[in-house]
């Protein structure tokens, strides 16, 4: 979005972007950029919360009116209120999982303790999915099993061909652990109680066989030659705020 900002500038049209990153903004120097330090996803704060949406907008909007420039960048001077630590007391996770470990450079008890996990998951999505008549899971095309075999297809160094035409091996990589994700938390979000960005969190990447595969794969793509798989590794597969909160 930022380098097409240039592209509807020149064509008259005057832009603002909202960033989640902000190396990015001062590479591609888009006309005007408002930075917010959220989750990747998250580019007006959590879901429902309408008045940090609504403050992100206006202070977005706002950045048209300025005089400055050629190139403005202004940083939003509040955190996410998602990740708040304060948990909703009320809120109970739908979803019980055995307690697993697992050693990702065993490639065959990851499969096999991956796929147990995820049939634990399951159930709790297909009932979120049926009620709501939504999500957000699927964007490579693949389903649920699928996604899994083929996120262990790059752990196991041997990267299966791209399952969708429109995406090279590696961006599908990156979506497929985007899938596995969404499909996880879609199903803990499903119940009373509205659970915080960080209560879902902790759930996730603490106590789950996805997430300790994730890290795994994260690790490993981070060490690779190939600029854009580096890439994938450091910026998407884990989120920023767990990054450091795991101290990875």
């Amino acid at each position: 979005m930022s380098a097409l900002g240039h592209f509807l500038e020149e064509e008259g049209l005057a832009t603002t972007i909202v960033s989640l990153i902000r190396l990015h903004s001062e590479t591609i120097q888009p006309p005007r950029t408002l930075f917010v330090d959220f989750e990747l996803g998250r580019p007006l704060g959590g879901p429902h919360d309408k008045a940090t949406q609504r403050r992100v907008l206006e202070a977005t909007l706002r950045l048209l009116e300025s005089d400055a420039g050629p190139v403005l960048l202004v940083d939003d001077d509040s955190s996410d209120p998602g990740t708040d630590p304060d948990p909703d007391l009320s809120w109970r996770n739908p979803v019980l999982l055995e307690s697993r470990s697992v050693d990702p450079a065993d490639i065959e008890d990851s499969r096999a303790k991956l796929l147990a996990e995820i049939a634990e998951v399951e159930p709790v999505y297909r009932k979120r999915l049926e009620a709501l008549k939504r999500t957000t899971f699927g964007v490579t095309g693949l389903d649920i099993e699928g996604t899994a075999l083929y996120i262990l297809s790059y752990l196991a160094g041997r990267a299966e061909p791209t399952p969708n035409p429109d995406m090279s091996p590696n961006l599908a990589m990156r979506f497929a652990v985007d899938d596995l994700k969404t499909f996880y938390l879609e199903a803990a979000s499903f119940a009373d109680g509205t659970p915080s960005s960080r209560q879902l969190g902790l759930w996730f990447w603490r106590q789950t066989v996805a997430a300790t595969l994730i890290i795994a794969l994260r690790a490993q793509t981070m060490q690779s030659e190939i600029k854009s798989l580096k890439l994938i590794g450091t910026v998407f597969l884990v989120p920023r705020i767990w990054v450091e909160e795991l101290e990875l």
